[in-house]
């Protein structure tokens, strides 16, 4: 043994006062926001919650001029879990029409498959044969949608019928 067990210390040897005095200055009590700041806070919010809801009830309005929706409310429900969707189907619309014909009827559907998971499926009504729907199809998938499908974050897939 050493025999140097005067000079240990506990771990409570402190700074002197005027060295802790030099930290003082930088250390600030944060300021409360006041209660008439924050009830306005909150009227604003709910102010943007209400456009933001008018916005959203305005886009389904517009889809359903260019979709033919359920009768259910599976495709609202889908649109209000997924709000970026009924945006992107406006922007698709165009295209659609451009690459399968104006006269293409479109519905959307949501079914629930076996793992209970739900996508939006966009689906031609296609009167004719199946080559041309598939090469129509080809065409959107190339020339616009592959560019735009990360917005949709796999839960939109467009598709046909043969009716």
């Amino acid at each position: 043994m050493n025999g140097d067990f005067d000079i240990q210390t506990s771990g409570d040897c402190w700074p002197e006062p005027a060295l802790i005095m030099l930290y003082e200055g930088f250390q600030e009590t944060p300021e409360l926001p006041s209660p008439k700041l924050g009830a306005q806070i909150l009227f604003d919010l709910e102010d943007q919650m209400a456009r933001f809801e008018a916005e959203h009830e305005a886009l389904v309005k517009e889809v359903r001029k260019h979709y033919v929706l359920p009768a259910n409310s599976s495709v609202l429900t889908f649109f209000y879990r997924h709000r970026t969707l009924p945006q992107l189907l406006l922007q698709a619309a165009s295209h659609l029409k451009e690459y399968f014909g104006a006269g293409v009827v479109f519905s959307l559907r949501v079914p629930v498959d076996e793992s209970g998971s739900q996508t939006l499926y966009a689906v031609a009504m296609w009167p004719g044969n199946v080559r041309e729907v598939r090469n129509a199809l080809e065409k959107f998938d190339d020339e616009w949608w592959i560019a735009n499908s990360r917005q949709a974050s796999g839960h939109l897939t467009f598709t046909y019928e043969l009716v």
